[in-house]
């Protein structure tokens, strides 16, 4: 039962240290939340390298089983393992760390990345059919801002430049500051929620209530 709830012990009085050092300015608060800060990075190193782990575990499993894909299994094992050994071995300054990462790492996420386009165009076609209120309003604004960045908008009315500046710096801002408040408020109450030991899903409970 104690092995149980220790996970949960140490949460709360890792995170009523650390928001009680925004606060109260103590010398031996202040060391403390610095040391428990400085190990919590140590143990997201440890949990990036646990991950690292699993991935070569589920990897190697597949390659054992001949699972469909399994080519793909074996490039990422070997591009793994030999960038990690580059990197522990030579150092991140060695020459051929820096000809791997310009010229594979870089140029790779940068097609992972351009990716998004497609999903953004997919997910845009969807919101953009007027089916509601609000679908309308999305498809108006995006008309006029398309409009406002080319030159045909501005041969259409002389304003239309302005209008676009105005839903780019009033409309947009406010609804992103809104969007971000919103994740602001659920990030803290989901950290709330964690300190005072309610929320126990990262322990594989439900996180629902308190105590059980």
């Amino acid at each position: 039962m104690f092995l149980t709830q220790l996970p949960i012990f140490v949460t709360m009085f890792v995170g009523i240290v650390v928001l009680l050092d925004f606060w109260i300015k103590q010398d031996g608060l202040i060391l403390l939340s610095r040391e428990l800060m400085n190990w919590g990075v140590i143990i997201s190193a440890f949990a990036t390298g646990l991950g690292g782990a699993n991935l070569l575990r589920i990897h190697v499993k597949r390659l054992q089983t001949q699972k469909q894909d399994a080519f793909y299994s074996m490039v990422l094992l070997v591009s793994l393992i030999a960038f990690t050994l580059i990197g522990v071995l030579l150092r991140s300054t060695h020459v051929w760390y820096k000809y791997v990462f310009d010229n594979m790492l870089q140029p790779l996420s940068a097609t992972v990345f351009s990716f998004n386009a497609f999903f953004m165009l997919s997910a845009a076609y969807r919101a953009f059919r007027i089916r509601t209120a609000q679908a309308t309003v999305l498809l108006v604004t995006a008309i006029l801002v398309m409009l406002g960045s080319v030159g045909i908008g501005e041969v259409i009315y002389s304003g239309m430049p302005a209008v676009k500046s105005w839903i780019q710096n009033v409309g947009t801002t406010a609804g992103f500051r809104g969007v971000t408040i919103g994740a602001a408020l659920g990030a803290i109450g989901l950290s709330l929620r964690v300190v005072l030991g309610i929320e126990r899903s990262q322990f594989g409970g439900a996180g629902t209530g308190g105590g059980s």
